[in-house]
Formats: C-alpha cells, structure tokens, sequence
C-alpha cells in the first residue's frame, strides 16, 4: 500500500485529476493525500488579508477533496502547503514517499499541449 499525492484546487483540471486519483487510488489500494499548495509573494506591501483569503479558500477546497475521495471509498488525507504548486507537490511527495503525483491540465489546445505541456 502506497501514496498518491494530488494537487487539488478546484479547478476542473484539479477535479478531474482528483477523479483520476481515487480511481487509482481504489485500483491500487493506496490512500490518497490532497495538497493545496501555494505561495504569497510577500514583497510589496500589505498581504495579511488576501494570504488568509487564500488560507481559507485551501481549506475549503481541501475539505471538498477529502469528502469526495472518502464518498470513493479512499482513504484520504489533506494538507495546505505554502510552497509554490510544483515545489509544494514535489516536497509532500517526497516526504510521504508517494508512488506519484496526479495533476490536472488547464486544457490548453491540443497543438500547444502537444509542444509544450499542459
């Protein structure tokens, strides 16, 4: 039994990656940590109120990811992570030694996908 870490934000590329994530999850029997990792440039003046914006909305869109993998039938974990996304998702990666990460794509055209990720 294994990690899958996710990134989830609410997105529709974050709940598709979600979906995608409990189904492996199931598959595999592994558990599932949800992260919402994000970082606040605190240069340049007053960020106390949009940082607990921001705070607060993670934990909402945790709460949302925790509830719908659970009603999947996995075991679930959540965690809010002050790092920027790919670095917040690599560091809880590594320190649960997740079998991998599940991300969600913005759906940018296929041509560019194709050339440049999505």
């Amino acid at each position: 039994m294994g990690t899958l870490v996710v990134g989830y934000d609410g997105t529709d590329g974050a709940q598709a990656a979600l979906e995608v994530a409990a189904r492996l999850a199931s598959e595999l029997r592994d558990d599932v940590l949800a992260v919402f990792a994000h970082h606040i440039n605190r240069l340049g003046g007053e960020v106390r109120d949009y940082e607990e914006s921001v705070r607060e909305l993670g934990a909402r869109r945790l709460e949302e990811a925790e509830q719908r993998l659970t009603a999947a039938g996995v075991a679930a974990r959540t965690e809010a992570v002050d790092l920027a996304p790919a670095e917040g998702l690599i560091e809880a990666a590594d320190r649960v030694g997740a079998r991998m990460i599940v991300v969600g794509s913005y759906g940018e055209r296929p041509l560019k996908s194709a050339l440049v990720g999505s």
